[in-house]
């Protein structure tokens, strides 16, 4: 039997009001609502990176850029009740860049890059044997819509606009990898 984590509809849209509320709060140059916004959403956008990247510490440099831009950008943001769509826009956008910048650069010894982290939240992501296990046998385009609904709370039609999709690719892709999913668990 697979456990899937999912919000609530009225959680999620009370997590929804108050990331609202925390933005409102940071295009007003409030720090600490800056600090709490990170604590609500860190895993979120982290979990994202990282099932788009598959690396650790490339997924927390985009995380940390993305909270960068989200304070950066802050007074730009319009409520419409879907603030976590607008966080993976700008989070998105950054892994595209990513990615562009890595396909110019000449590959180096990554040796320096393996450095301890001292965040723990990444253990509830990452130090999953057995979740990180199963997702390796999703393609990237179905951990990308999985980690989107499970992970963020995000609704099919927000992941297939944010991800610019037909909706029906999106719940194929959805569907897929719930089977897949599925298999693997009850082979276990």
């Amino acid at each position: 039997m697979l456990v899937v984590f999912t919000l609530t509809t009225e959680k999620l849209q009370k997590k929804n009001a108050r990331i609202e509320a925390l933005l409102a709060e940071i295009a007003n140059g409030d720090l600490t609502a800056m600090g709490q916004l990170y604590d609500l959403i860190k895993t979120d956008v982290f979990a994202y990176a990282l099932s788009k990247l598959g690396n650790k510490s490339d997924a927390d440099d985009i995380m940390q850029d993305t909270f960068v831009r989200v304070y950066k950008y802050a007074k730009q943001y319009q409520p419409k009740g879907k603030p976590m769509a607008w966080i993976i826009r700008i989070e998105l956008n950054l892994i595209r860049r990513h990615f562009q910048v890595k396909s110019r650069t000449v590959a180096f010894d990554e040796s320096f890059e393996n450095t301890p982290s001292n965040e723990y939240f990444e253990e509830d992501v990452i130090n999953n044997a057995f979740l990180r296990e199963i997702l390796k046998t999703l393609n990237e385009d179905e951990r990308e819509v999985i980690t989107l609904h499970i992970v963020s709370g995000m609704k099919h039609r927000e992941i297939a606009k944010l991800l610019q999709k037909p909706l029906s690719t999106v719940l194929s892709k959805y569907n897929r990898a719930i089977k897949k999913l599925q298999l693997v668990v009850k082979e276990r």
